[in-house]
């Protein structure tokens, strides 16, 4: 069974999937014609001399088989080479934040006062603020976890990806190369979500530690500089000597412990009120206790976020489609198999042959068709419960409805949902299919044909949407049928449910 999930590094994966919304979007092959698709796999295979069976061999096949693809597509579009590294995590930001910070934090010093207000320092409302992100983050982690991964984005991180990606339409100017890279441009978002995500904690958590450095350094300069810098406090918290002597003991006693500093008693807190004493003391207890709540709590989160980073950098999860696995059927010469699942249709003599013709034509002529015994209509339960292990061994799930019957939620649309949730996680991709035949028997093309199979085939689109799923209209009667088997194609492959 070919693997449901590659792992590839972050350059690689970017030309896979621009290679992929390209040919997807490029139906009529006109960017990527037929030829230069069976040379790039050809070419792919002979050069890794062997069958891409395993996770590895696969990966490599659909990376160096994109690098040929693409390089024929550079050729004629210079400018895509340039969208593929603009795309990615810019440098930028992951030196613009943090230097930006560490001027903040050594502007701070602008704001201060001729003396050093031992309960109104800057520093105490900054750590503050970090003593609540630590609680934070805890929780954040614990709903990320239990959270879809697609979901586990953050607004700032989706800000980040909206300013940094660049415009498709500027660089495509060619609407097939730009409906491609406008399709490329959200899978990116997709696949390189939680790499993102990393870089963007690792380059915050190191913001913030500079920022604070910034502030203590600039606390520093301002006292090496001063000809007398002292250290007292005012306000409206005279006669609580005795609370704000607890606060220090807690928010200081680190550092008193660390540098064998004392801390004021009550008594010398009431002397200290509207008075000073020398600074150096009590600038070197809040740089101590700066640099271990603040800066290297952040300097280590900083750490971890890019060692995480780096490791999905090296290793981004490319999920398996329909697209990946057609590339890898056709280089492993192994059948697919495709099973069939009426519902409510009568699919037999030569409506069944002609939908065997056509998924041959479409999923390739080494895919084997099997065709269930039609679903009667309210039997699904049943049905279900006695196929339920048997559904993810098939390549291809093919649901098929009856344009002419009247969509229902609690049959159809149950129906299509209670198998897209035993396919979840698992290779095997659900297909659902209308087909629309006997609704045009029925209307025998009157004026209003067209427009009542319209309006039919959104009352099953609203239907099967709340199951997750999106249908592709087929004709199995009547001429045409290579047309039918491209329309086919193309709906498939703009399918949600097919492509997953």
């Amino acid at each position: 069974m070919l693997p449901d999930t590659i792992r590839i590094g972050e350059a690689k994966a970017s030309r896979l999937l621009l290679v992929r919304a390209i040919e997807t979007e490029d139906r009529d092959a006109v960017l990527l014609t037929a030829d230069d698709r069976r040379y790039a796999s050809h070419a792919a295979q002979s050069e890794l001399h062997g069958r891409p069976g395993t996770r590895n061999g696969a990966a490599r096949f659909l990376s160096r088989r994109a690098d040929i693809a693409l390089e024929r597509l550079e050729g004629r579009f210079p400018s895509l080479n340039k969208y593929v590294t603009d795309i990615r995590w810019p440098v930028w930001l992951s030196l613009g934040i943090p230097l930006g910070a560490l001027l903040l934090g050594l502007s701070t010093d602008a704001f201060a006062g001729k003396r050093l207000n031992i309960v109104a320092f800057p520093l105490l409302g900054l750590i503050s603020w970090n003593l609540v992100v630590f609680a934070v983050l805890p929780v954040q982690w614990l709903a990320k976890a239990v959270r879809p991964k697609k979901e586990a984005k953050g607004w700032l991180g989706n800000l980040i990806r909206r300013i940094t990606q660049p415009r498709s339409d500027r660089l495509a100017g060619q609407p097939t190369l730009e409906r491609g890279l406008v399709r490329f441009a959200g899978d990116w978002a997709d696949a390189s979500g939680e790499v993102t995500d990393a870089r963007l904690h690792r380059t915050l958590h190191l913001g913030a530690a500079l920022f604070a450095l910034g502030v203590i350094a600039a606390m520093l300069i301002r006292a090496r500089y001063m000809a007398e810098y002292e250290a007292g406090w005012s306000g409206t918290w005279a006669g609580a000597e005795r609370e704000i002597a607890t606060l220090l003991r807690v928010v200081l006693g680190p550092a008193s412990l660390l540098t064998g500093l004392p801390l004021p008693t009550a008594e010398q807190l009431l002397q200290l009120r509207g008075g000073g004493q020398n600074a150096g003391n009590w600038l070197l207890l809040w740089a101590v206790t700066g640099t271990l709540f603040v800066i290297l709590p952040r300097l280590l989160l900083a750490l971890l976020s890019g060692l995480r980073a780096e490791f999905l950098r090296r290793s981004l999860a490319i999920r398996q489609d329909f697209y990946f696995r057609g590339l890898l059927r056709d280089a492993l010469g192994e059948p697919g198999k495709a099973r069939v699942v009426a519902y409510g249709v009568d699919l037999t003599g030569e409506r069944r042959q002609r939908l065997e013709r056509m998924l041959r034509a479409v999923l390739g002529e080494k895919v084997s068709p099997s065709f269930d015994v039609p679903v009667a209509y309210g039997s699904e339960d049943e049905w279900l419960s006695d196929n339920a292990g048997a559904l993810a061994e098939s390549d291809y799930l093919i649901l098929l409805f009856s344009l002419s019957s009247t969509p229902e939620a609690e049959n159809h649309g149950a129906f299509a949902s209670a198998m897209r949730e035993r396919l979840a996680g698992g290779p095997a991709s659900l297909i659902v299919l209308l087909e629309e035949r006997a609704l045009r028997a029925r209307l025998q093309a009157s004026a209003s044909t067209d427009r009542r199979i319209a309006e039919r085939v959104q009352a099953w689109n609203a239907v099967l949407a709340g199951a997750g799923v999106e249908p592709t209209l087929v004709s199995l009667d009547g001429a045409g049928e290579d047309e039918a088997a491209r329309a086919l194609e193309c709906g498939l492959l703009r399918t949600p449910a097919a492509v997953r």
